[in-house]
């Protein structure tokens, strides 16, 4: 039998980009991958296409799959010679159960791996501006799960030594609060020590409460403060007053849907811009639909083939490559409107005979082309598709190579029915897979456009509400005062 294996993956806080480079690698290589409710599902982009995904959440009184069957899945797939990813939110051995799944493996001889992950106990304090440890607060802390906090007997933790620790971080302890403060107070512990509860900890939803220990049940139960949250206790809670730097960045609490190409690579300067104040990035992919139906054999026909710019430049020359179109072979000349276009052809290897300049009208390319009788024009470029006839048998057949789209078939957060506030792009060539992926209210949905020919095309589409940022380089303190991004327009 080809056994497989099981690796066990911290997915983190929440925040995406706080998964390690291991555990990415782990998400790239599964065929299988099950995961929790707590684990941020844009990581499932990291998937390889075909992997199976299985989600096996778990909320209070309320579990998908039982842990006897998520055990027996894991085994089950990896004797099936899977490579099986376990990918469980925060760090997997802080209150995960790894140990007992782990061992699940261990006594059906299935190859393991266990993948650390940044626990939310760490994670979500320091969010909230909260160290867990400071020299003029504290030389301790201890982390406990609230799930032991019951009148349960043999279950009850050391209450005297928790009391003793000069800072507390509690798991899971939302609903046995009030039964957390009650023994600590019993055992000691000053009524006045201040205390957190931060939710969602790393992600936009992140909301923070201060208080008491005296008072901070009845504070909670105010303010229906629900979980999942972690709590703090301890003098290190002060600081929040004057290191809150994530919920004091500018645009925090917004998300901007950032188109994004499939084939791109990193992040573009917009995105590190957005994520640098706050916001939280959605990308949205894009793909190539190209829609170049000339048969290449039929090019000699043509005396000259322009393209408008580098975007048809790409789309044909992906043509040339899936189908294996030698380009010694094209007889035809070759212009380009700008400089762009050029360089998007120098990049293959192909250089155009002419540049033109990028707002050539149709009617002048006869005479800039120094068109001879029955000469004939393939103009690729955005315009409609249309066949202008001139005189003396010379005509020019304009198309359209190809488009960009939005990838629906991709894992995205509008699959789970997110939210978000605005739209954002440095494309020009993305405008039109943005509003397709708005849906019917996109010309009212708020877009931010990197560069003056972007937001002059989006205006001229019909969009309404439209900020421009003229500047290719991503001017931060423009991005924070835009009004745009901080009018919380609304998305689907």
């Amino acid at each position: 039998m080809n056994t497989g294996r099981v690796v066990f993956v911290g997915a983190g806080p929440g925040d995406p980009k706080l998964l390690t480079i291991r555990g990415m690698e782990s998400l790239r290589l599964a065929d299988v991958i099950v995961y929790d409710r707590l684990a941020n599902q844009q990581l499932l982009s990291y998937a390889k296409k075909g992997a199976t995904l299985i989600y096996c959440g778990k909320e209070a009184d309320h579990h998908t799959l039982p842990q006897e069957e998520i055990n027996l899945l894991l085994i089950q797939e990896a004797q099936k010679g899977k490579y099986v990813v376990r990918l469980k939110g925060g760090d997997p051995s802080m209150f995960g159960r790894v140990g007992e799944e782990a061992q699940m493996c261990r006594d059906y001889s299935i190859p393991f791996e266990i993948v650390p992950g940044i626990t939310s106990g760490m994670a979500a304090p320091l969010y909230a501006g909260i160290p867990l440890t400071h020299r003029d607060y504290n030389s301790s802390v201890a982390f406990v799960t609230g799930h032991l906090c019951e009148k349960n007997a043999g279950k009850e933790p050391d209450w005297a030594a928790l009391a003793s620790m000069e800072t507390l971080v509690i798991y899971m302890g939302v609903k046995n609060l009030p039964r957390i403060r009650e023994r600590l107070l019993a055992h000691g512990k000053d009524a006045h020590t201040p205390v957190a509860l931060v939710r969602w900890g790393s992600v936009r939803e992140q909301e923070t409460l201060i208080g008491k220990l005296g008072t901070i049940d009845k504070e909670v139960e105010q303010a229906r403060f629900a979980a999942p949250a972690i709590i703090i206790i301890g003098e290190v809670v002060r600081l929040r007053e004057s290191l809150n730097w994530y919920e004091s960045r500018p645009l925090f609490g917004q998300r901007v849907a950032v188109a994004r190409r499939v084939s791109d690579e990193g992040n573009s300067e917009l995105v590190i811009a957005l994520e640098q104040l706050g916001a939280e990035v959605m990308p949205i992919p894009l793909v190539e639909h190209c829609t170049f139906d000339t048969p290449l054999t039929e090019l000699a026909t043509y005396r000259w083939l322009v393209f408008e710019n580098e975007q048809q430049v790409s789309f044909f020359t992906s043509v040339l490559r899936q189908q294996r179109y030698d380009v010694r072979r094209l007889t035809s000349k070759l212009a380009v409107c700008g400089q762009r276009a050029s360089e998007a052809f120098e990049k293959q290897g192909i250089y155009p005979d002419l540049m033109l300049d990028e707002n050539t009208s149709l009617l002048a390319l006869p005479d800039l082309l120094a068109l001879e009788k029955e000469e004939q024009v393939l103009y690729a470029g955005e315009r409609k598709p249309q066949k202008i006839t001139l005189d003396h048998g010379k005509a020019i057949h304009v198309i359209q190579a190809g488009t960009l789209v939005w990838d629906g078939k991709e894992l995205s957060a509008k699959k789970d029915g997110c939210s978000f506030d605005s739209l954002a792009t440095d494309d020009v060539y993305t405008l039109s897979a943005l509003a397709q992926f708005a849906g019917d209210a996109w010309s009212k949905t708020p877009i931010v456009c990197v560069g003056k020919e972007t937001a002059v095309a989006a205006r001229e589409m019909g969009w309404q509400s439209v900020s421009s940022h003229e500047d290719h380089a991503i001017n931060i303190n423009e991005l924070k005062d835009d009004r745009t991004l901080n009018d919380q327009g609304g998305g689907t």
